[in-house]
């Protein structure tokens, strides 16, 4: 009675170390399902329009859109689906949306976070802004902004990205 005891308790000990070191390895491979942010990446306002801005408010947003895709615990709003979205309700993807549309926007899309901004060209100087919002309390969580060459508008943009996720995208 006694030896089968022990080999109960050893049998359970051992199937306990297996079960343990099994879910260790499915916690390590698996993804978070649920990362900390899910943002929207809204077109940048042009402040100062002229023929040399025209359409880069987009442009820079699916930029931002591209850089902040790969970061860890971030899931970007598809923009095609955003998109879509602002033409069922009428909106335009070019042109300025007011914050308060944006959130609307941004709640039925499921996003907690939105990155809105603008950008202005001055001679041959372009500064770029963008400010992170959280969807659920219109708070400004952070700012970002750059300020250089339109020619490296580019270089500006990946600088831009790195401002957002250091300062914009913080944890609660």
């Amino acid at each position: 009675m006694r030896k089968s005891a022990t080999g109960i308790l050893a049998s359970a000990v051992i199937i306990g170390f297996f079960l343990s070191v099994t879910a260790d390895r499915v916690r390590a491979v698996s993804p978070d399902p649920s990362p900390s942010f899910l943002v929207a990446v809204f077109p940048l306002e042009d402040l100062r329009p002229s023929g040399d801005t025209e359409g880069l408010g987009e442009v820079l947003a699916a930029g931002i859109t591209d850089g902040l895709n790969g970061a860890p615990g971030v899931r970007v709003v598809e923009r095609q689906r955003l998109k879509a979205l602002m033409d069922e309700i009428g909106l335009s993807m070019t042109g300025a949306v007011d914050e308060r549309t944006a959130l609307r926007v941004g709640k039925l899309l499921g996003a907690n976070h939105l990155i809105l901004g603008s950008f202005m060209k001055f001679r041959s100087q372009v500064r770029v802004n963008a400010r992170v919002v959280r969807t659920e309390t219109g708070e400004i969580t952070g700012t970002a902004k750059v300020t250089g060459s339109f020619e490296k508008i580019f270089e500006l943009e990946e600088r831009l990205v790195s401002e957002i996720l250091s300062a914009g995208l913080k944890r609660d």
